[in-house]
This record gives structure tokens, C-alpha cells and sequence, in this order.
């Protein structure tokens, strides 16, 4: 379980990470 939960932050942060690369 913990491992799914990094594998979600991570994506969450790459979104992030490409949201502030459109702006």
C-alpha cells in the first residue's frame, strides 16, 4: 500500500512539475 501511495505522489508532482513549465 505504501508503495502505491509514492507511486501517486510522484505522479502528482511530475503533473505539477509540467503545469509550471506551461506557464
Amino acid at each position: 500500500m505504501s508503495e502505491l501511495w509514492d507511486f501517486t505522489r510522484i505522479s502528482v508532482t511530475q503533473n505539477n512539475l509540467q503545469e509550471s513549465k506551461e506557464i
